[in-house]
């Protein structure tokens, strides 16, 4: 996420921490391939990668393997996060995380942001690969509606190093900002910083996805991925969407950026409303009908030696 806090605010932020991965069990290419003939989206992958952790979000489940935070957002006066907004739905006969906003006010909006319990980081000559199936949309009352079509909305998945960010690094799979009647846009970013509170990067990584990316395609379903990589010491990372490279970041990409010095990261889910910043979302233009949601059909991180 676009970080626009205070330092007071950053060290006020804590983060579970507890790995509650699932046990590790190597996936076929059989699997993988029969996944495929599917027209599935799910992402299965094949030896020798091993999966790590996975939730399918399966309907009653109560989200053990999450935090669900309850606060103001750090990056908006508009958001306020309540732990009783993440929830498991059936949704395009799926089941799925739903986070789901609610207007409170003319100027304040409930929405929901969610942080895994556990944590990745490659050690050297691993690569982990985290994927996540994403929808965006609306709702104006009991009509469906194109994300496109709303002003304001600001959902993220991501992960990161909660305790003295930036320090440990953060990483920007997929943020999506809409300013309809212009188009919305999204993008993948990377913060880091020495010191905490102090990010050096700005948005010089941030990188726009490809212009004919199509947020209702695919029935509005993605597939957003991020490769983690350490490789004789060198790091890189690889910000996929639909198996599109959208970003390869090393440390020569962008100045001041560390990937080494990144430590352990949880895996995020949020949908932020507007902006510290009014000249970045006005709020006077928010407008998300009745309400704006992003449902997760499944969530995975996978590891393999390399």
């Amino acid at each position: 996420m676009k970080k626009l806090i205070l330092t007071s605010l950053l060290l006020s932020c804590t983060v579970g921490f507890t790995s509650c991965s699932d046990n590790p069990a190597a996936v076929t290419e059989n699997q993988s391939e029969a996944a495929i003939a599917k027209g599935s989206t799910n992402k299965v992958a094949g030896a020798p990668w091993v999966k790590q952790f996975e939730d399918t979000f399966d309907v009653g489940s109560n989200l053990s393997q999450w935090t669900k935070e309850q606060r103001a957002d750090y990056n908006s006066w508009y958001c306020d996060y309540y732990s009783s907004v993440p929830t498991t739905q059936w949704r395009d006969g799926k089941q799925c995380l739903e986070i789901k906003t609610t207007k409170l006010s003319t100027y304040k909006y409930q929405s929901g942001f969610i942080t895994s319990n556990y944590q990745f980081k490659p050690e050297n000559n691993t690569e982990y690969m985290l994927s996540a199936n994403i929808k965006l949309i609306t709702m104006d009352g009991g009509t469906y509606k194109s994300f496109k079509d709303t002003y304001g909305a600001w959902p993220a998945f991501w992960s990161v190093q909660g305790n003295g960010w930036p320090t440990k690094g953060e990483i920007d799979i997929m943020e999506g900002y809409s300013f309809a009647p212009n188009s919305s846009r999204f993008t993948s970013n990377i913060f880091y910083g020495t010191s905490v509170g102090n990010n050096l990067l700005g948005n010089s990584a941030e990188r726009n996805y490809p212009a004919n990316f199509n947020v209702d395609g695919n029935n509005g379903w993605h597939l957003y991925e991020s490769f983690w990589k350490m490789k004789d010491n060198v790091v890189t990372v690889t910000i996929k969407v639909d198996d599109i490279t959208v970003a390869t970041y090393t440390n020569s990409s962008v100045s001041n950026l560390n990937l080494n010095n990144f430590g352990p990261h949880s895996i995020i889910f949020n949908v932020n409303v507007g902006s510290k910043d009014s000249s970045f979302i006005d709020p006077n233009k928010i407008n998300l009908f009745s309400t704006v949601m992003m449902w997760v059909d499944d969530v995975t991180v996978y590891k393999r030696p390399i």
